[in-house]
C-alpha cells in the first residue's frame, strides 16, 4: 500500500481543503498519483477540452482506485481551472457554475465544499461566452439543457437569486442579474428587473428608485410594464405611472375586469387625472401612493410568473 507524504497524507473528500493548498502542496499531490504537470502545460492541456473529458483523463491516467483520491483528482482539475484562471471555460463548466449562480442550495454547497469561483466570476464567465454567441437566448437555454433543467425555469430561478441577493444587501450584483435577463432574452431591462427582486426582497423603496431608472424606450413586457407603472406612481409621480400602464393596457396588461382593489384605484385616480388636464405639480395623494405600492407587489408577482411558462402574462396566454 502506498505511503503518501506531505499534505496529501491527510487528504479527506469529505472536507475538501484544496483553497489552502499551495500550488507547491497541490502539484506534489498530483505528482504522486502520477499526473505531472504545470500552469502552461495545464493550460495548453484543457483549451479544447471539457472539464469533464479532463477529470477523466486524469482519472484514467493515474489508475487510482480510492475513492477519497478519486476526488482529489478531480477537485484539482477545478481548482486548477479556477486558481490559474483559465480563460477558457467548457459548456459544462458554465453550465455548473450557472447552476451555482441561481441555485441557492447548489451555491452554498460549491461555496463550502467545492471552490466554486464567485458569483461575479460567474458572471464574467457566462458574458464573455455569450459574446460570442449569435443567439443568446437559445445559447442559455441550450445551457441549462444540460443540468436537465428545463428551459423556461432558469429565468424565474435567477430572479429568485437576486432577491437573495438584494436581502443580503448585495444589489450590485442583483442589478448585474438584471442586465443578463434583458440581454438574453432580448426585452426588459435591468432596472426593472431588479426592482422586481427588491419588491420580493420587501425593499419596496429601493424597488421604487429603481422603475424610476428605466428608461422610456425600455420593452418592458408580460407585466413589467403594470409592475413599473406601479412603482412610478408609488413614487409620486403619475406622468412616468400614466406612460408605462397605458402600454401595459395596449399590451399584455391585466384586462380590466381582472384588476385588484389595489390596481383599479390606480386605474381610477389617473383617469381623474387625465380628466383633469395632466397637471403634475398636483402632489398624488398618500392614499393613492399606498394602493399603488400594493398594486406594485401584485404585478411583481404576475410579472414572476411570466417567467415559469412560455408567453404567460397575468391575463393567460398571449
Amino acid at each position: 500500500m502506498a505511503t503518501w507524504t506531505g499534505r496529501l497524507q491527510h487528504w479527506d473528500g469529505r472536507q475538501p481543503d484544496l483553497r489552502a493548498w499551495s500550488d507547491a502542496e497541490l502539484l506534489d499531490g498530483l505528482r504522486q498519483l502520477g499526473i505531472v504537470t504545470d500552469r502552461a502545460q495545464f493550460t495548453a492541456l484543457v483549451a479544447a477540452k471539457s472539464q469533464t473529458d479532463q477529470e477523466e483523463d486524469w482519472l484514467h491516467a493515474s489508475g487510482v482506485t480510492d475513492e477519497n483520491l478519486q476526488v482529489f483528482l478531480w477537485l484539482s482539475v477545478r481548482e486548477l481551472w479556477q486558481r490559474w484562471q483559465v480563460p477558457q471555460w467548457p459548456l459544462d463548466r458554465l453550465a455548473r457554475m450557472l447552476a451555482y449562480l441561481i441555485d441557492a442550495e447548489f451555491a452554498a454547497e460549491y461555496a463550502d465544499q467545492l471552490h466554486a469561483p464567485t458569483a461575479v466570476e460567474v458572471f464574467t464567465a457566462l458574458e464573455a461566452w455569450l459574446a460570442q454567441e449569435p443567439e443568446p437566448r437559445a445559447a442559455v437555454d441550450a445551457l441549462v439543457e444540460q443540468l436537465g433543467m428545463p428551459p423556461q425555469a432558469w429565468p424565474g430561478k435567477l430572479l429568485d437569486a437576486m432577491a437573495e441577493w438584494a436581502e443580503v444587501g448585495n444589489v450590485a450584483l442583483a442589478l448585474r442579474g438584471g442586465a443578463f435577463l434583458a440581454h438574453v432574452l432580448g426585452h426588459g431591462h435591468a432596472q426593472i428587473f431588479l426592482a422586481t427582486a427588491l419588491v420580493s426582497a420587501r425593499m419596496l423603496e429601493r424597488a421604487v428608485a429603481a422603475a424610476l431608472e428605466v428608461p422610456l424606450d425600455a420593452d418592458l413586457r408580460h407585466g413589467f410594464d403594470e409592475l413599473c407603472g406601479h412603482l412610478c406612481l408609488a413614487a409620486g409621480d403619475p406622468v412616468l405611472a400614466d406612460v408605462w400602464l397605458q402600454r401595459a393596457a395596449d399590451g399584455d396588461g391585466t384586462r380590466a375586469a381582472e384588476r385588484t382593489f389595489a390596481a383599479e384605484t390606480v386605474h381610477n385616480y389617473l383617469q381623474s387625472w387625465r380628466d383633469a388636464g395632466r397637471d403634475e405639480a398636483t402632489p398624488v395623494p398618500d392614499s393613492c401612493k399606498g394602493a399603488a405600492r400594493q398594486a406594485a407587489a401584485q404585478s411583481a408577482y404576475y410579472a414572476w410568473m411570466a417567467f415559469a411558462g412560455e408567453g404567460l402574462g397575468p391575463g393567460g396566454v398571449r
